[in-house]
């Protein structure tokens, strides 16, 4: 039997999770990765109550939660690694491709859909047989599209894949250096080390216990306190930062305060788009985009006109900033002059991109990506050849 201290641990902490996750869910804010947060809290929640109740001292009296897990298990890789993501790109909208990641556990739990749906006499029936052979990972035809087994391979290679995954947007971002407000004070930093720290050790187990040792007949209870383990990590880390709990904070943590919405007249819009026109004019009969030391205060003092209305110009016309109109306008020189194949023949991208205004060959490579969305000699073999 289960000492009274492991029922108290499995109550506190299913409660908890429960408490975190309603809390992340409801609060006002649009920010994803507390949605996400909130989900894995709730998921995590349920995990752990049919842990305790999967015990081998009561899962005859409650089947009900018998094969409830196994999908689930399925959900933690793209949750991680979507955490992060999003994490990392606090500004961005929910990208409905992500539900796809989310396919393996939709198929499992439609493979045991029928066992769900029998009465409990007949789930009784199906435990006992479980029990009888000693394997937790005993196949029955009767309620299985697929061994057991090959899910715990399946899950296993999602581990691995989307921990793969985390560890490189990880060293990606850091490399970027964007959003470095997650690390000034190293407040989100630990907690992306703590997570990807629990996702190896979780990685390291399955293989261990369930791939090299080939140790399906043994209990799920350490995997269990792993769970346990993990959410006490965030519990903690929470505990010490109670701010994150507020989804406001935690989004102006993420991305800085939110900035009123400000609303123009029709007047002040016209205006804008006027002036986002005589900026455009000017690029044309003057060249100056070809200026690498260019900016919106230069760019102002040469024009007379006020350089922060310069810069909401684009942003009211273009829908982006005017660095990002600066680099595009110079992008698309760039193509117009490569629209001559015997332009190209004199002299490299690179050199042509540095003499159109790019300093040097990294912000080049940065601003086309940004623009184009890959690097300039995929984009340029493509139609040059």
């Amino acid at each position: 039997m289960l000492n009274i201290g492991s029922v108290y641990l499995f109550s506190i902490v299913s409660s908890l999770c429960v408490l975190f996750g309603l809390n992340f869910l409801f609060r006002k804010g649009n920010l994803v990765v507390a949605k996400i947060l909130a989900i894995e809290f709730l998921l995590l929640g349920y995990m752990v109550v049919a842990a305790y109740f999967l015990m081998p001292v009561n899962i005859i009296e409650t089947p009900y939660f018998f094969r409830t897990l196994a999908p689930l298990f399925y959900t933690l890789p793209p949750l991680n690694f979507m955490f992060l993501w999003y994490l990392f790109h606090p500004k961005a909208k929910f990208k409905r491709i992500h539900l796809f990641f989310f396919i393996p556990f939709v198929i499992q739990l439609i493979e045991n859909t029928p066992f769900y749906l029998s009465d409990k006499a007949t789930k009784i029936v199906e435990v006992k047989w479980m029990l009888a052979q000693g394997d937790f990972f005993a196949f029955s035809e009767r309620f299985m599209w697929f061994d057991p087994i090959y899910h715990v391979y399946a899950k296993f290679l999602m581990y691995l894949v989307f921990y793969v995954g985390m560890v490189y947007y990880y060293l990606q971002f850091r490399k970027e250096k964007k959003n470095q407000i997650l690390f000034e004070k190293g407040l989100f930093h630990y907690w992306v080390i703590g997570i990807l720290v629990f996702r190896f050790s979780t990685l390291f187990y399955i293989w261990h216990t369930f791939i090299y040792t080939d140790n399906g007949k043994a209990s799920f209870i350490n995997t269990d306190y792993l769970l346990v383990a993990e959410f006490v990590f965030h519990l903690l880390y929470l505990a010490i930062n109670p701010k994150l709990l507020d989804v406001k904070i935690l989004a102006e943590n993420l991305r800085g305060p939110e900035k009123p919405e400000v609303v123009l007249t029709d007047e002040e819009g016209e205006r804008l788009q006027q002036l986002a026109a005589k900026v455009e004019e000017y690029f044309k009969t003057t060249e100056v985009f070809l200026n690498s030391q260019l900016t919106a205060e230069l760019l102002g003092s040469l024009t007379g006109h006020p350089h922060r209305l310069i810069g909401q110009a684009m942003k009211h016309t273009h829908g982006i900033s005017f660095r990002d109109y600066l680099n595009n306008y110079r992008i698309s020189y760039i193509e117009e002059k490569l629209s001559d194949p015997t332009y190209l023949a004199k002299s490299s991208v690179e050199t042509i991109a540095e003499a159109s205004g790019f300093g040097s060959r990294q912000s080049f490579y940065t601003a086309f990506k940004k623009a184009k969305g890959c690097t300039p000699k995929e984009y340029f073999s493509s139609r040059i050849g």
